[in-house]
Order: structure tokens, then C-alpha cells, then sequence
């Protein structure tokens, strides 16, 4: 298989990932990803902390790999060629130009795809096994701020503490997630302008 075709091939089964909803992916780490951490790390509980890091991952993976993809057509050829002409190799040229040139557009990618994870939450709900746990190591269950909102709105008392509560962690979400895709929206318009 030629490699432009074999590059749009996984591109596609790449963006085919976005189009998975959370619930499925949480299912996917409740009955698949669960067995096999017990399996491989043998460890008593496989809704952990590395579940949901994989599972995001994945869902994350869509977003990143269609920017990062855009930074790097976004590298005028003339930079290759001139790279070319002066005898650099393909990795070469890889490495000490495009990636470079790219990273601003690799960078808002990345911080796109954390935005997206960061407010996941069915997926996270069912992958970590939401305990109210501080973590010791990534085999540990959690319960994430979002999967608590999800799990405990519905049976607080409106405007009572627990309620409150539950709003403030809404807040800080809200913050770090509008930060987080503000910094990449800044970083991606950079690129486009430059």
C-alpha cells in the first residue's frame, strides 16, 4: 500500500475515534480496559486512574492529530526545499525545520485536546471507578469533578452547602477549561495570522 494512501487510511479510522460518544468510551474502559489492567498489572481493580488516562487519550486523540496535521501542511515547502538543498536529510528536515516551524500549531493542538478531556465526563465517570479517593499511584479509583457534579446534583437540596459546593467545583471547571482552550484558540490564530 502506497504511503499517501496508508496515511489517509489512518487519518480516517483516526477521525472515525471523534465520532464515538462518551458513553461509549466509558463503556469501553468498564468492560474492556478494566480486565485487561487487572490482567496486565495485576492489580485488584482495573477502574483507575490509568483507565480514564487512556480512554482520554483516545477520545483527545481526534482533535490533536487533525490540528497537529493542519501546523504541519501549514509549513510553506520552500522551507523543506531550501533545507533539501542545502543536504538535509528527510529526518533531518523533520526535525530542525518543520517541527519548529509547526510547534505553536502542535502546541494549541495538544492544549485543545486537554481542554477536551477536561471536561469529560461520562467517560471518566465510568473508567475510574469514582471513588472519593486522593490517589497514590495511577491504579488507584478517583472520583473526578466532573463525574461528582454528574453523580451528585441530582440529589442536593437547591441552595443548600452541598449544592453550593457542587457549583464552586462547576466554577473551577468552567475556569480551567476556558483557560486551557483560550490559550490554545491564542496560540492556533497565532499561526494562522503568521
Amino acid at each position: 500500500m502506497p504511503a499517501a494512501r496508508r496515511a489517509k487510511t489512518l487519518k480516517v479510522l483516526v477521525e472515525l475515534l471523534a465520532a464515538i460518544p462518551s458513553v461509549v468510551w466509558g463503556f469501553i474502559g468498564l468492560v474492556i480496559m478494566n480486565p485487561l489492567i487487572i490482567k496486565w498489572f495485576d492489580v485488584p481493580v482495573g477502574l483507575c486512574v490509568l483507565n480514564a488516562g487512556i480512554i482520554l487519550g483516545l477520545m483527545a486523540a481526534p482533535i490533536m492529530t487533525s490540528i497537529a496535521e493542519d501546523a504541519l501542511k501549514a509549513v510553506p515547502d520552500r522551507y523543506r526545499e531550501a533545507a533539501e538543498a542545502m543536504g538535509a536529510t528527510r529526518w533531518q528536515v523533520t526535525y530542525k525545520v518543520v517541527l519548529p516551524a509547526a510547534k505553536n500549531g502542535l502546541l494549541g493542538g495538544v492544549l485543545l485536546g486537554v481542554g477536551r478531556g477536561f471536561g469529560e465526563t461520562m467517560a471518566v465517570l465510568m473508567a475510574t471507578g469514582h471513588a472519593v479517593n486522593i490517589p497514590d499511584s495511577v491504579f488507584d479509583s478517583v472520583r473526578a469533578l466532573t463525574a461528582t457534579i454528574a453523580a451528585e446534583l441530582g440529589e442536593t437540596v437547591v441552595g443548600g452547602e452541598h449544592y453550593q459546593a457542587l457549583f464552586t467545583i462547576g466554577i473551577l471547571l468552567f475556569l480551567v477549561t476556558f483557560t486551557v482552550n483560550l490559550t490554545a484558540d491564542l496560540i492556533v490564530r497565532g499561526i494562522r495570522k503568521g
